[in-house]
């Protein structure tokens, strides 16, 4: 019977044609979720991959959050990775990007994102969606990293020895020798760093800048979350909110940073921007606290 059906044509399979890159021509991105315990608490992470489709090198790098500026801060740091920019990276739908999928591979892409390619001179292709074969080579890639750098889970204080730690992991997979080819990925990266374009004069401003109020708890409020100063109550500052962190801004002067909070009504303080109160009001944070 299965003969048969084949004779008639009502058997097939889908064929897929290899393809081949030249160098610098092709990057493909994605995001994969991984888990960390930091601090001694398992964290879910989102990460961030660039894989080179011509050598076969790739850039990691883990956030709490997919949102855009990560994912714009994270491409920067894969073109500084990679010693120059890709002509055409190739995405799924990720609403980062894309604002509405249009007849075949056309996309309505967000502004900010046009305004990012912009600035670094790329062009995107974007998948046909639910066709993850389009971009096998990124998917492929979070897979083999996964089970060999993030088991068993890492530990790290904080999400910058996380990073620091996928980094020396990427610089060890340049090590690897890919299925049959002549050279290793580090040897295939610096013949590729050739081809790349070049890197931007300076990054794309990925801060999102606001005004705030110091309140009478020296505390500025960004989002949901409040943000402890040094600057005293009722004064206006600069907020600049980044995908890792966020700073408070006296004039040219940046008075405080801390790690920026995913959640919510949290309070982020840090006990030096206390200390003249204190001494003056022993029980001053216990009152900022409530």
């Amino acid at each position: 019977m299965g003969q048969r059906k084949h004779e008639l044509g009502l058997l097939t399979r889908e064929i897929f044609v290899p393809q081949s890159y030249g160098w610098g021509v092709e990057a493909q991105v994605d995001w994969y979720e991984a888990y960390a315990d930091m601090d001694g608490m398992r964290q879910k992470l989102q990460v961030f991959c660039m894989r080179s489709m011509a050598s076969g090198g790739a850039f990691h790098r883990a956030y709490w959050r997919a949102t855009q500026q990560a994912f714009f801060e994270a491409h920067e740091k894969a073109f500084e990775y990679f010693g120059g920019v890709f002509q055409k990276l190739r995405y799924d739908n990720l609403s980062s990007a894309v604002r509405k999928i249009l007849k075949g591979h056309e996309r309505g892409q967000t502004e900010r994102f046009i305004a990012f390619r912009s600035h670094w001179k790329f062009d995107a292709e974007f998948c046909t969606p639910g066709q993850g074969h389009e971009k096998g080579g990124v998917e492929g890639e979070g897979g083999y990293f996964r089970r060999n750098h993030w088991v068993p889970v890492p530990q790290a204080r904080d999400l910058d020895e996380i990073n620091v730690q996928l980094l020396d992991a990427c610089r060890l997979e340049e090590q690897r020798r890919i299925g049959e080819r002549s050279e290793v990925v580090g040897e295939g990266m610096r013949v590729e760093r050739d081809y790349l374009m070049p890197m931007a004069a300076e990054g794309f401003s990925l801060g999102e800048v606001s005004f705030a109020i110091v309140d009478g708890k020296v505390c500025v409020k960004v989002r949901t979350n409040w943000y402890s100063t040094p600057s005293h109550p009722g004064r206006s500052v600069r907020v600049q909110v980044l995908p890792q962190v966020i700073e408070v801004w006296e004039d040219d002067r940046r008075v405080a940073q801390h790690e920026r909070c995913y959640g919510r009504r949290q309070q982020i303080l840090n006990l030096e921007h206390y200390l003249e109160t204190l001494e003056r009001k022993p029980g001053a944070l216990a009152e900022v606290s409530r």
